[in-house]
């Protein structure tokens, strides 16, 4: 019998054959809730309330496997039994596109023949019908019916993109917006039972292109939408080699050193390569750093940015004084939650004792009840916060000489935090608003939290000596009476 204790890897299970996939679908082999792929287990999940859904991630992710798994699941109508993505329960029409011809017929080659020791994707017995001069093919459904596949590539022109309803198309890779509009002209239908989806799985390696803009902006504003936020049925999932824990230290190393220096960033973090957009242009490793216990003696202080459809957000960082850098070790980032809530959350922290700065706008009353936003948090336990000054070029010229001269550095950990980063840029000059709500939590910490962090002990024994004062103050007030 085999357990999952005899696989080290993500890719050790793949390795095995067919004959044993079954067991290993009872025993969940597939695991995505695993530490280190929850970027693939959140991209299957939004697959429930949006239509249109890209993985944009590093390469040797894993991002295709994980659609091409996807799109067995529904073929087959055999879901894993820790599924939380959208489920048919009638065959499905799928279509599968990539680049060119060759690609596809890589793709048609590891669904139904696997790769080396990999097994196929959907094995032999699963196929009804075959036309391999069409690329067509007839799979098995659990309902009794047939599900059909088609690959299709996008050097066909977009006219092959048309007359047909489809329930699942699957781009590898960006394809022209052309065609991409046609195939999701495609999933649309009127019927009562259809579910159109359209997934798109690429590295983007040629930046800011029109696709990666589709899902990244809002087309009224042209501000940036953040990961996984559902905006017009329509979000993007990020991913790099972070999460993939099956590419060891030593073949990520080799990978790097033969890529092109701008094409790092993309194939390793899944990142569009914003160039001199950026706000912060500054490599990635020159900011991070693995993360470490925090000295006691530390100061301590959090940046605060309120919303409630764009995310609440935190940062917190220690301060090492002595050689004066800046540690950012905690993140938060939800939204839709009342204060109360995301005060509970961020106490677990220490917010309780840490001082925080927050977002200037926090002194505006709360349109529901007229009540202070700041006061909320005060009222809910966050008792030590200030205004931050919120001079914006001021405060990001500030981080930036930090980033340069070696004072300031991110926890790798924080992954909101670094996904943020890398989308924060600049427009004809003006930042683009949206994606930055960590960011500005790091800027009102680096103008305005540094003077007032504290060490808990600090902060006991000011507790201690105001309480005293407060006390001193009524028996004095009693004697004169």
């Amino acid at each position: 019998m085999l357990s999952l204790e005899n696989f080290q890897t993500l890719n050790d299970v793949l390795s095995h054959s067919y004959k044993w996939e079954k067991e290993l679908l009872k025993r969940k082999f597939y695991d995505l809730g695993a530490e280190g792929y929850l970027p693939h287990r959140t991209f299957h999940q939004l697959g429930k309330i949006a239509h249109e859904r890209a993985f944009f991630a590093g390469n040797r992710t894993g991002k295709t496997h994980s659609a091409s798994k996807e799109i067995r699941m529904h073929a087959t109508g055999e879901y894993i039994e820790w599924w939380d993505g959208y489920r048919y329960n009638h065959p499905v029409n799928v279509w599968i596109c990539g680049v060119s011809s060759e690609i596809n017929r890589e793709l048609e080659r590891r669904y139904f023949e696997g790769e080396g020791e990999d097994p196929p994707w959907i094995p032999s017995e699963y196929i009804l019908y075959e036309n391999k001069s069409q690329h067509l093919y007839k799979i098995k459904h659990a309902s009794g019916g047939a599900s059909i596949l088609q690959f299709k590539t996008y050097e066909q022109g977009r006219a092959k993109f048309q007359a047909a309803k489809v329930h699942i198309i699957h781009f590898d890779e960006e394809p022209p917006m052309d065609i991409y509009m046609e195939g999701l002209t495609r999933t649309v239908s009127t019927s009562p039972n259809h579910h159109g989806m359209v997934i798109l799985t690429a590295t983007p390696l040629m930046g800011m292109t029109n696709m990666m803009l589709h899902y990244l902006t809002r087309k009224d504003t042209d501000a940036q939408i953040s990961p996984e936020v559902v905006r017009d049925s329509r979000v993007y999932v990020m991913a790099g080699w972070e999460n993939a824990p099956h590419i060891n230290i030593d073949e990520q190393k080799r990978l790097i050193s033969s890529y092109a220096p701008h094409e790092i960033e993309s194939r390793t973090k899944g990142i569009p390569s914003l160039g001199s957009g950026m706000v912060y242009p500054v490599p990635e490793s020159l900011i991070t750093c693995d993360p470490f216990p925090i000295p006691d003696f530390w100061p301590r202080v959090f940046g605060l940015d309120f919303g409630w459809k764009d995310p609440t957000a935190a940062l917190f960082a220690a301060h090492d004084r002595d050689n004066d850098i800046v540690y950012i070790y905690g993140e938060y980032a939800v939204s839709e939650l009342t204060p109360q809530h995301h005060a509970s959350e961020l106490l677990k922290q220490g917010a309780g004792w840490i001082p925080g700065v927050y977002d200037p706008s926090g002194n505006q009353t709360n349109q529901k009840d007229g009540s202070n936003l700041a006061d909320l948090y005060r009222q809910s336990g966050l008792r030590n916060l200030s205004k931050a000054d919120n001079a914006r070029e001021e405060g990001i010229l500030t981080v930036l000489q930090r980033m340069q001269n070696n004072k300031l550095y991110i926890f790798s950990s924080l992954h909101k935090t670094l996904r943020e980063y890398r989308m924060y840029a600049r427009k004809d000059g003006i930042i683009k608003d949206g994606n930055d709500h960590l960011m500005d939590c790091l800027r009102y910490i680096i103008m305005s939290g540094l003077p007032i962090a504290r060490t808990k002990d600090l902060n006991q024994m000011f507790d201690k000596f105001s309480k005293n004062r407060f006390s001193q103050k009524s028996s004095q007030s009693w004697m004169k009476l």
